[in-house]
């Protein structure tokens, strides 16, 4: 539904980013202000995204490397990348994705061995208004941060709602498949404990008695999928920086803002705890800011402005 309104924005907007479409609706003052606001929340999300890669990689991997190693190492890939533009980035990302889906379904199947049917129960008993209070951060992340591919519709020549409808509707049946299959191998209480249960059933997997330890499998699944999250919305932050100041070399912006961008990871948080209990507590209001209010704000613009110049046009 959320999706759905991004659409109607862009449709009526079309070859627009969601940068030039809050130039175009609200004037280069407000709508400036709020296209300075989007790109904020650009740099925020890959802040984001570079912490959550770093915290994994020293919790998991290299407990005795610095953090800020991570955050530059993964950075200046993504730098490199929004230089070079949308099309290396997709086409990175269609080349690996088929590989990594394979990997995450194979290593699934695999773990149905420790699969128990006990696990869920007992189920249906719940309060439906306390579980949706209780996982609406789910919305907010990873849902409403899908706004940033608003700043690649004119890159997408054709096929824009089918894209992005699929896109959502995939991502939503692989996340429910992994919780699934997280509950029915470790159980609720169990995995609640752990910060990654997916990476702890890999770590236990055992295949045919001699092959064990393959979480190495799910290191390079996260790695990917995340890394080219980070590249695209370090992609975003650029352009629309280039986009609101009227800059045409990407370069110049996309090297300092490596510094901004790890400066801002580093300083959000202290531990994976305080990011959970923020995320829990206020990510979906943010990314509700930006994902609802801002869109539906700028459609009702949109469609004034339209309506203005057909009276005037009729007028004349």
């Amino acid at each position: 539904m959320i999706a759905c309104l991004w659409l109607i924005l862009a449709k009526g907007n079309p070859g627009l980013s969601i940068v030039q479409i809050c130039l175009k609706a609200a004037g280069n003052k407000i709508g400036g202000f709020i296209a300075l606001l989007y790109i904020s929340f650009f740099i925020q999300t890959a802040s984001w995204v570079t912490r959550n890669l770093g915290d994994f990689m020293k919790s998991t991997l290299m407990p005795n490397t610095p953090i800020s190693a991570f955050h530059f190492m993964f950075l200046i890939v993504a730098c490199y990348a929004s230089v070079k533009g949308v099309e290396s980035i997709a086409r990175v990302n269609e080349l690996l994705s088929p590989a990594v889906v394979f990997i995450l379904i194979t290593m699934c199947l695999f773990s149905v061995a420790e699969w128990k049917w006990e696990r869920f129960e007992p189920m249906f008993r719940l309060n439906v208004w306390e579980t949706m209070r209780e996982t609406k951060a789910i919305i907010g992340f990873p849902f409403l941060e899908v706004i940033s591919l608003m700043m690649l519709v004119p890159y997408v020549k054709s096929r824009v709602k089918t894209a992005l409808l699929l896109g959502i509707g995939l991502a939503t049946l692989f996340l429910s498949g992994i919780i699934f299959v997280t509950i029915g191998v470790l159980g609720v209480t169990r995995a609640s404990h752990f910060t990654y249960p997916l990476f702890i059933i890999a770590q236990e997997l055992r295949i045919a008695e001699f092959i064990e330890r393959v979480e190495t499998s799910i290191v390079i699944v996260w790695l990917i999928w995340i890394f080219v999250k980070l590249c695209i919305v370090y992609y975003c932050a650029v352009t629309g920086i280039c986009e609101l100041f009227r800059l045409k070399d990407r370069t110049w912006i996309a090297i300092p803002l490596i510094l901004l961008v790890s400066g801002f990871a580093v300083s959000f948080y202290d531990n994976v705890v305080e990011n959970i209990e923020w995320d829990k507590r206020y990510i979906f209001q943010y990314a509700s800011l930006y994902g609802v209010v801002f869109p539906l704000l700028l459609i009702i613009l949109t469609r004034i402005r339209r309506n203005r110049n057909k009276d005037g046009g009729g007028s004349l």
